[in-house]
């Protein structure tokens, strides 16, 4: 990729040499070409260096290509010989070449650098082993009423200890899975850390939703102990995840007393 970038840099600037070595009347300005042109060679090394990017967002390679073409117009204006088809062009077009294409061009690459951005930033709220959200996520909830389950694998120490940790994982992934495909909009499956798990879920819907997991989970054979913080919202995140955990470990032992 360096080396791309370096030979179009260098192709350029050896370009520009040998245009500036023309005479001055073919030019209305040889300085304003010139910075034209050293914006256009800009916009294609920047295209070259960020192409990995850009080819995931067309808007992206799109809006640089606009941006290119204003740069290419204001370049043919200062080339005398062009003068009389410059002033042929209909001014629609001229205005479109001469203003359109640099605010088209900076918006879809604004959309695209968005878009990139975005996909970034929940790319690091994903847990790797499980394909569900990270604890990181506990802070793009975008619901603003909603009950929270936090859910605890029983005997997962024993379980890993017994079979062996790529066992334990693809259990986790069950799990994991398990709980996301009951789903809905909106709603989110967090990896809490370990073994534990957070549910994020529209209002009311928590009963619904262990209903709905107890049959696909208990065909999977996984045991798990929850706790259910109810009507919980943004503000109180911290209190819910608390009192939702006391109530789990209240679950389990009543499961386990001896843990």
């Amino acid at each position: 990729m360096v080396k791309a970038v370096s030979t179009v840099i260098c192709t350029g600037l050896v370009f520009l040499m040998l245009v500036m070595k023309i005479d001055e009347s073919f030019f209305f300005s040889k300085a304003e070409f010139a910075i034209e042109y050293l914006i256009l060679l800009s916009i294609i090394s920047i295209s070259v260096c960020a192409y990995p990017v850009f080819k995931k967002e067309k808007k992206a390679l799109i809006g640089m290509m606009f941006i290119g073409i204003e740069n290419i117009y204001h370049m043919i204006e200062q080339i005398t010989p062009l003068d009389k088809i410059v002033d042929a062009i209909p001014s629609p077009i001229a205005l479109f070449l001469d203003d359109g294409c640099i605010l088209i061009g900076i918006g879809l690459l604004a959309l695209a650098i968005k878009k990139i951005i975005t996909k970034y930033e929940c790319s690091q709220s994903i847990d790797d082993l499980t394909g569900v959200f990270n604890r990181k996520a506990l802070g793009s909830i975008s619901l603003k009423k909603f009950d929270l389950i936090f859910f605890d694998l029983d005997n997962f120490k024993k379980l890993n200890d017994e079979h062996g940790h790529k066992f334990g994982d693809s259990v986790l992934v069950l799990f994991s899975q398990g709980l996301k495909q009951h789903t809905q909009r909106n709603e989110m499956i967090i990896r809490f850390g370990g073994d534990e798990f957070i549910a994020i879920l529209l209002p009311y819907r928590a009963k619904p939703y262990l209903a709905e997991i107890k049959t696909t989970l208990s065909a999977l054979n996984i045991s798990y102990s929850y706790g259910i913080a109810p009507n919980s919202d943004r503000r109180n995140l911290r209190e819910a995840i608390n009192c939702s955990d006391e109530e789990l470990y209240r679950m389990k032992h009543l499961k386990h007393p001896q843990t």
